[in-house]
C-alpha cells in the first residue's frame, strides 16, 4: 500500500529506507510512524501511549487517527484470512518475499 501511495503522490518509496526510517524515505514523520506501528503491534501499554504521543506531538491528532485506522486494518484483515483458512498461492508469496525483506517483515515472529 505504501509503494502504491507513493506512486499515486508522484514520491518515490525505498521500502529500506522505510524500515529504517531514515529521510531518505521521503516520508514524513517516519521514525514516529515506525514506532507507533511497532509499538501497535506489541503487548506493552507504556509503549504504545508514548509512541502515540510522540506521533501526535509531531505529525497531529488527525494524522494519528489515520495512521491508527490502518493499522487497525490491517489487523483486522489478517484476523479474517486466518480465520478463513485463506492462505495465498506460492506463486504470490514467492513474488513479494524481496518486498517482506527490505521491510523487515520477513524476520518478524507470529504471535500465534
Amino acid at each position: 500500500m505504501l509503494s502504491w501511495s507513493g506512486n499515486e503522490q508522484g514520491i518515490e518509496i525505498e521500502l529500506t529506507s522505510v524500515r529504517e526510517a531514515t529521510g531518505g524515505a521521503n516520508v514524513k514523520f517516519a521514525r514516529e510512524l515506525l514506532d507507533f506501528a511497532t509499538a501497535s503491534t506489541e503487548l506493552d501499554d507504556s509503549a504504545l501511549f508514548s509512541a502515540r504521543e510522540a506521533l501526535v506531538k509531531t505529525a497531529g491528532v488527525g494524522l494519528t487517527i489515520d495512521a491508527a485506522a490502518v493499522i487497525a486494518n490491517f489487523e483486522m484483515m489478517t484476523r479474517l484470512a486466518d480465520s478463513t483458512g485463506a492462505r495465498m498461492p506460492e506463486e504470490v508469496v514467492v513474488q513479494r518475499l524481496g518486498v517482506a525483506t527490505a521491510m523487515g517483515v520477513d524476520q518478524a515472529t507470529s504471535r500465534r
